[in-house]
Formats: C-alpha cells, structure tokens, sequence
C-alpha cells in the first residue's frame, strides 16, 4: 500500500512538474493566455491531490507540504494573472513553480541525487509527451499556430528517451539475477520479465515508432493526426513510466 501511495504521488508530481516546465516553448502572443490557463488549471490539480495523498502520511508543516503549497499558489496567480503577452511576474512564478516541484522531487529522492536524476528523466519524458498532447488540442482554437512547438516537444521526447533506454540497460546488467530463471526476487521471474517486456515494449519501442509517425504528421502540418497519434503516446507513455517507477520504488531497480 505504500510503493502505490507513493507511485500515485510520484506521478501527479511527474505531471505537474513535467507539463508546467515545458509551457516555455509555445509563445503565449501567439496561444493567448487561454492555453497557460488550461496547463495552470492541469498542473495545480495534478499538484493539490498530491499534496492530498502526502498529507496522508506527513504533516501539515513539514517542508514538503509547504513547498506543496507554495507550488500550487504559484499556479493558481498564474491561471488568475496571466495575460497574451507574458510579463517578467509570469517568468518569475514559471520559475518558482518549477524550482518548489524541483525540491520535492529532490525530498522524495532521499536527497540521493543518483536517483533524483532518474526520476528527473522520467518526468522529462512524460512531461514533453503530455505537453504535446495537451497542446495539439489548442491548435482547434488557434490553427494558425506554428507547429515548431510540437517539433521541439518530439525532440526532447526523443532525447529523454534515449537517456532513459540507457539507464535501462544499465539497470538491468546491474540487476541480472532479478531476470534469471528460478529467481526470488522482486515478485519472481514470470513477473518480473513480463513487467521488463511491458516497459521496454510499450515505453520504447511503441512510443519511439508512434513519435516518428507523429513528428512526420506535424511536419505535414497534419495536427489533428498528429494529437491523435499524442493521444496514444500519452497512454503508452504513462504505462511505461509508471511501470519504471513501480520497479524502483518497490524493489529498487531502475528501468
């Protein structure tokens, strides 16, 4: 009960610290403040039911929960203050938000930054995939947006990929005796391969052939395509990661 506490806390981090961090790559002049209210409106949920399950088994005053707080405080005076052109107040809350959900993160790593910078990866990958997501549906309010946002969010997909593909074959040559046959480790050796299979599957090999589909629609400037082609990665991505996390929480592997 407690790796699932955690996991479900983990990943409405992920996402709040994820999909907040990349709202710098769509210039708001040409998005309107409509698609920051959105992502504001996403995060601080995301954030508050974290903060919910951490109050389940910390304090009302400890660090965490402030920095909790101060986050969730920072997205509320940008979904209520933000205009189309973004002002200095806007960049200096888009940094606070950012730096508080940083050193939760760093709490939650045990201030262990081996495994801060994992799950550091694991939140870029799930951040870029669900910011291109979220933000292929506003293209239905603003058509004439350009597509480079996408572009870029496709190539910090690939680049968060590629580092997590490494940390998982590292994770797995270090942990061998975790896949071998007869094994009594982790929840036994049927379980344990077919969770490996499910993420490398689903997390990459899946999401890297549906991301080149997706940059070649965006390219097109096929976006609705592409946000439907989002749509599925968001799932696989969500399901590859979240099987990672399980793994590293419950039992310490890191893939």
């Amino acid at each position: 009960m407690a790796t699932i506490l955690m996991l479900a806390e983990f990943f409405l981090l992920s996402l709040g610290l994820g999909v907040g961090f990349f709202t710098f790559l769509a210039n708001t002049s040409e998005t309107g403040a409509g698609f920051l209210k959105v992502v504001s409106s996403i995060c601080g949920i995301s954030i508050f039911i974290a903060l919910t399950l951490h109050l389940s088994y910390g304090s009302f005053k400890d660090p965490q929960s402030i920095l909790y707080y101060l986050s969730i405080t920072s997205f509320l005076l940008i979904f209520l203050n933000h205009k189309d052109q973004k002002g200095p107040l806007m960049w200096i809350l888009f940094s606070c938000h950012n730096i508080f959900l940083t050193l939760i993160l760093l709490l939650m790593s045990n201030n262990s930054y081996y495994e801060f910078f994992y799950a550091l990866t694991s939140i870029g990958l799930l951040g870029a995939v669900t910011y291109a997501m979220i933000m292929g549906h506003w293209y239905l309010v603003t058509p004439r947006l350009s597509e480079k946002p996408l572009k870029v969010a496709l190539y910090f997909t690939w680049a968060f990929m590629a580092i997590k593909l490494a940390w998982t074959v590292s994770g797995y040559l270090d942990t061998s005796g975790f896949f071998e046959v007869g094994t009594s480790q982790g929840g036994g050796y049927a379980f344990n391969w077919m969770l490996l299979s499910m993420r490398t599957g689903w997390g990459f090999l899946v999401l890297g052939i549906m991301s080149y589909f997706a940059y070649r629609l965006v390219a097109m400037r096929s976006i609705q395509s592409a946000t439907g082609m989002l749509y599925a990665m968001t799932f696989f991505v969500f399901v590859g990661e979240l099987i990672s996390n399980y793994m590293y929480f419950e039992y310490g592997v890191f893939l």
